[in-house]
């Protein structure tokens, strides 16, 4: 075993195509298909990123490159909580007098499967500490920063790289608590806000993407990817007239162009796209959005600390490839069935201040509340 291989700590660069079908017979109108969909397609394209970069699994350069891709699976999870949370706000009657049972309930909903797998990559450092005679102490101070979230404020390393999207997700929590109260009034005043954090954060002509760890954590270099999403809850809710939807988005647009990458802004607009004119469904997207949560969590520490295993055998690429996928999708399974679901099923249960219902709007369907970081999902 490689130094390399003596801790899972290490980082691999963060990442979508619409495949439908047949629609089953019975599914839960409690959620929006795209968006579901759309969670599951940018897990499996964050997944296959990091599986092609990986030196254990020796992609050809043609598919390496075709892994790029993924790097937008992150945008597609910032843009799903930013339409995703004020959704289920908004379906909740939310005031900001709720705003600390809202977070207690992000809490309860996030939290467990990110404490396991934390636990898992201790595990696997002070196992991998004992093989290589190199005892793997723990920095219980570390530890308290990932469960508070404030890993960069402490100057902590990550114990895995994915681990910063939550970090971010998590402010995002607080600052659409704080704000969605005025959001349907002032979102052009909001989109300007957010387009000027990122400006005003990002120096130069600097892409979002290389930020270091430490400065990319900071929800001030994404505002503007929530607020695509946050303005296209407004707009498929008919909370806002075109005009207004189509400036928010202009202000967001034009940020990105100039401070992430070029194809960022064109993921944002097919994003747009999909959530306000398609509702596709697929049985296989469908099962991925129900664990991408977990398998965003867990699919980085099977490649750090199982494919070494594999590696040492001379195995092809592609084979490789099926072993860390699998493997990746079997924890994230068990994950979601017995830490996840649970989870979600708790924070349910606590509930805001019931308030009488307004009338429905035409074409108001129901959502789950369970945005996911993701990276990824961000109840």
């Amino acid at each position: 075993m490689s130094d390399a291989e003596t801790s899972v700590t290490e980082t691999i660069a963060p990442a979508a195509t619409i495949v439908t079908a047949a629609p089953p017979a019975k599914r839960s109108r409690n959620r929006i298909e795209s968006i579901h969909n759309l969670r599951g397609l940018a897990s499996l394209a964050v997944l296959f990123d990091h599986l092609v970069a990986t030196p254990y699994v020796a992609a050809p350069a043609a598919v390496a490159a075709i892994g790029i891709l993924g790097n937008y699976g992150v945008t597609v999870f910032f843009f799903i909580s930013g339409f995703v949370l004020p959704y289920s706000l908004q379906k909740s009657n939310y005031r900001i007098q709720d705003f600390p049972m809202f977070i207690a309930r992000r809490f309860v909903r996030v939290d467990p499967p990110f404490f396991v797998v934390v636990g898992l990559t201790l595990l696997l450092n002070v196992l991998l500490g004992v093989v290589k005679n190199t005892p793997y102490h723990i920095d219980w101070l570390q530890v308290f920063a990932h469960v508070a979230y404030i890993a960069p404020l402490l100057h902590k390393p990550w114990l895995l790289s994915v681990f910063w999207t939550l970090c971010t997700e998590f402010q995002f929590y607080i600052t659409i608590g704080l704000i969605f109260p005025i959001l349907a009034r002032y979102p052009i005043p909001i989109a300007i806000a957010c387009a000027a954090c990122m400006w005003l954060y990002v120096p130069g002509y600097f892409p979002t993407d290389r930020l270091p760890l430490g400065e990319r954590e900071i929800i001030f270099a994404y505002l503007p990817s929530f607020m695509v999403g946050m303005a296209t809850f407004l707009y498929r809710e008919k909370l806002v007239k075109f005009p207004t939807f189509a400036v928010a988005i202009a202000i967001s647009v034009v940020a990105l162009f100039f401070k992430a990458p070029i194809d960022i802004s064109i993921v944002a607009l097919i994003t747009i796209v999909v959530v306000i004119f398609a509702s596709f469904y697929n049985v296989v997207l469908d099962y991925f959005g129900k664990i991408s949560y977990s398998l965003y969590l867990i699919h980085l520490l099977v490649i750090l600390g199982i494919l070494p295993v594999f590696h040492r055998f001379g195995l092809p690429w592609y084979v490789m490839m099926v072993i860390g996928g699998g493997i990746s999708i079997g924890a994230a399974t068990l994950i979601y069935h017995f830490v996840e679901g649970p989870a979600l099923a708790m924070s349910k249960r606590l509930r805001l201040k019931p308030r009488p219902t307004p009338p429905k709007r035409d074409s108001q369907a129901a959502l789950e509340l369970d945005a996911i970081p993701q990276v990824g999902k961000a109840n």
